[in-house]
């Protein structure tokens, strides 16, 4: 039997970050990650596209990335969860970039800001054509980094 406050399932950005979270909040909880596999086997992984997150507000601003959302979407988005998730897009990308995440720059030495999809603007942070193997990669080492103190890893082999 596990004794854990906090089971998470899955080793994808969403549970690593929300186990990052939750052990900053609550340091003395054990927090106990559920995977399928491997520490680091997960959707998240396997992505290469970027992330879309408004940069260049010179040219470029939430409510220009808002709208190409809701204009791809086709009626598909509720458009109050778009607003929050790109207004809140540079903060979580200050935290992937404290936590380690190296994303492509160019010669300047600024974010490197490609464009895709329905986007009007560069503003696709990337790294190569793997940003979410660079991305679990970060958060990994961040929950390793934790893993003496509050984590438990335990790996669910399913067949």
């Amino acid at each position: 039997m596990i004794q854990t406050d906090y089971l998470i399932i899955g080793s994808g950005v969403a549970g690593l970050t929300f186990a990052i979270k939750i052990a900053t909040k609550f340091p003395n909880k054990k927090i106990t990650i559920v995977t399928k596999s491997s520490e680091d086997e997960s959707n998240t992984k396997y992505a290469q596209g970027g992330i879309a997150i408004v940069q260049n507000k010179l040219d470029d601003n939430f409510e220009k990335h808002i709208d190409d959302t809701l204009v791809c979407g086709d009626g598909l988005c509720d458009k109050d969860i778009v607003s929050m998730v790109i207004t809140d897009g540079p903060k979580r990308l200050k935290e992937l970039i404290d936590w380690g995440t190296r994303f492509d720059q160019n010669e300047e030495g600024t974010l490197d800001l490609g464009r895709e999809g329905g986007h009007s603007k560069n503003r696709i942070v990337h790294h190569k054509d793997q940003t979410g193997y660079e991305i679990e990669r970060a958060i990994l080492k961040q929950v390793i980094r934790k893993t003496t103190l509050r984590f438990l890893i335990f790996i669910l082999h399913l067949n």
